[in-house]
């Protein structure tokens, strides 16, 4: 965090002016919302006794409020506050301009506007955020700097993106409007600010925000509509509101009586036309209109949840044949036997390989024979159930997985035989290809491990390939 800029993990302030309470406010509820709509982990907002000239000029620190400082962090800018808190526009010089913020490298910055308290992560992101960077963005209005919001401590490690950037300078001039509205505030007039606050920041913020009361809605921002394609009026008459979450993640969600039992959880929200967009759930006490109420923001991390499926259905698949991976059968099969073992079911293990195969690589090149074992899977898939697994073993070797299945599968066999006999007679004549299997079954009656399983299967597979099997 910048020297000059509080930081104390509360909203702290000098003297008793009318007015502070709402300032404090006003700059805790900026820093919440620079630390759910940012990368950033540690934020200061702080709020200027005289505006601050860009050109020259110093001010002291007013009143600030900051969120993810350690302890002795919080002890050190407190002092620094309490002894004066001095700033000036140095740390606002054009070389160090990043859009409306001021970027400066911990490298390249100057002694009297390094870090006071310096970030405790190191950073291996190459090129990217370093211990002692600074990223500034002044709350300017009318060309006269307010205060300032400061950010550190990337959860990404690396520097400002321009939609960051951007979102940071929404969050400035969100607080310079703010700001100016607090001065002539007086103590009586606190609870309407606050109201009006909300407001103003509500409909500015990314998140969708809601206000709920029991079972209904008191307040839903324009976000809430583009997400779930209510109209302001259609929330605000839905009971229970909670007809917006889906079913199955109700229960994570809610309590029996409605209210939110955990915060920070994801789940399906229900649009009007009963579509889903997938929703990070977040949920806060607060006074409504001098009622008990919830404030309850929903982020959309539909993108997100997609590319964390990619990621899982890429750790789980083989890239080349498109089935099931070894990785997620050595994962995944011991669930299945606790759930036969529990059950007292049993299932069956199918091994096979492909006879043959190696000249397809040596005569006719190793793509000709990736084209080969991604047709032999399709065509293997096809033949089984859908709840049955395919997994590529080995090089040319399948293993499946045949729940709820005792064998003997001599029937299931041979219709792998046929079709593979078949896709060879028709795509492949030049070249005989034939499968051999071998299977094992576990019998609730006389348990085995995963391994014997396997074992006997391998045994029985290259049985049937001394058999030689046409």
């Amino acid at each position: 965090m910048p020297q000059g800029v509080c930081d104390a993990g509360r909203v702290s302030h000098h003297g008793g002016t009318t007015g502070e309470g709402a300032l404090r406010t006003t700059l805790g509820v900026i820093a919440d919302a620079v630390v759910r709509q940012t990368p950033f982990r540690r934020v200061v907002v702080s709020a200027y006794e005289v505006p601050l000239a860009l050109a020259e000029g110093c001010s002291r620190v007013r009143a600030y409020a900051a969120r993810g400082l350690a302890e002795e962090d919080e002890a050190l800018l407190r002092r620094f506050v309490e002894d004066g808190g001095t700033v000036t526009s140095a740390r606002f010089a054009q070389r160090y301009r990043l859009g409306s913020s001021y970027y400066i490298h911990g490298k390249n910055g100057l002694s009297h506007i390094a870090p006071l308290v310096k970030s405790r992560r190191r950073f291996i992101v190459p090129g990217g955020w370093h211990q002692d960077d600074l990223l500034l963005t002044p709350i300017e209005e009318n060309g006269r700097i307010l205060g300032v919001i400061a950010v550190d401590d990337p959860r990404d490690g690396a520097r400002p993106s321009p939609a960051t950037l951007r979102a940071l300078g929404e969050l400035a001039d969100m607080a310079a409007g703010l700001l100016c509205r607090v001065e002539p505030s007086k103590e009586s007039e606190d609870l309407a600010f606050d109201q009006s606050l909300f407001r103003v920041l509500a409909e500015h913020c990314m998140a969708g925000f809601l206000v709920t009361e029991g079972e209904r809605l008191s307040y839903a921002n324009e976000r809430v509509t583009d997400l779930l394609g209510y109209s302001r009026e259609e929330l605000l008459a839905m009971k229970p509101w909670w007809q917006l979450i889906h079913p199955d993640e109700r229960p994570a969600v809610l309590r029996q009586d409605g209210e939110i039992q955990r915060t920070g959880v994801r789940a399906r929200g229900v649009r009007k036309d009963s579509s889903t967009v997938w929703l990070l759930v977040r949920s806060y006490p607060l006074e409504y209109q001098q009622r008990s109420a919830h404030l309850i923001d929903l982020f959309d991390i539909s993108e997100q949840v997609h590319t964390e499926r990619l990621l899982r259905e890429k750790a789980m698949h083989d890239p080349l044949t498109g089935l099931l991976n070894r990785h997620y059968f050595d994962e995944t099969i011991f669930t299945e036997l606790k759930r036969s073992q529990r059950y007292k079911r049993s299932f069956t293990l199918l091994l096979t390989d492909l006879r043959g195969f190696k000249r397809v690589n040596d005569q006719l090149g190793h793509s000709r024979g990736d084209e080969v074992l991604h047709s032999i899977a399709r065509l293997v898939r096809q033949t089984l159930r859908e709840s049955d697994w395919v997994v590529r073993y080995g090089g040319d070797e399948f293993l499946i997985v045949l729940p709820e299945t005792a064998g003997p599968v001599d029937a299931l066999a041979q219709r792998l035989r046929t079709a593979v006999e078949l896709w060879n007679r028709e795509n492949l004549p030049e070249i005989p290809l034939a499968m051999d299997l071998g299977w094992a079954t576990w019998d609730p009656s006389r348990p085995c491990t995963i391994r014997e399983l396997i074992e006997a299967a391998d045994a029985q597979m290259y049985a049937d390939k001394r058999g030689g099997r046409p």
